[in-house]
């Protein structure tokens, strides 16, 4: 009884060594992420390409293509019925 009592115990050890390193890893991994995502130089570098992409698109003579535009405006019909309700 002991043994498997002592057995059982190791075991349950290992596992939370195991879970500790597997998720703690994976914790920190996102939270090096986030803020390498939110630092200043990554920040303005976004603002810069969403500007660029808006000049692109400006300068297109259709944006959407035609099943995008009625996906989008069944969406919109839909949206504008339930807010009539």
């Amino acid at each position: 009884m002991k043994f498997f009592f002592y057995k059982s115990l190791i075991i349950f050890i290992f596992f939370l060594i195991g879970f500790h390193f597997t998720f703690g890893i994976i914790k920190k991994e996102i939270k090096n992420e986030i803020i390498h995502f939110t630092s200043k130089e990554n920040i303005e570098q976004i603002k810069k390409k969403i500007r660029e992409e808006i000049k692109n698109g400006t300068n297109k003579e259709s944006i959407l293509n035609e099943a995008d535009v009625r996906l989008l405006k069944a969406y919109y019909n839909k949206l504008k019925k339930d807010f009539e309700k």
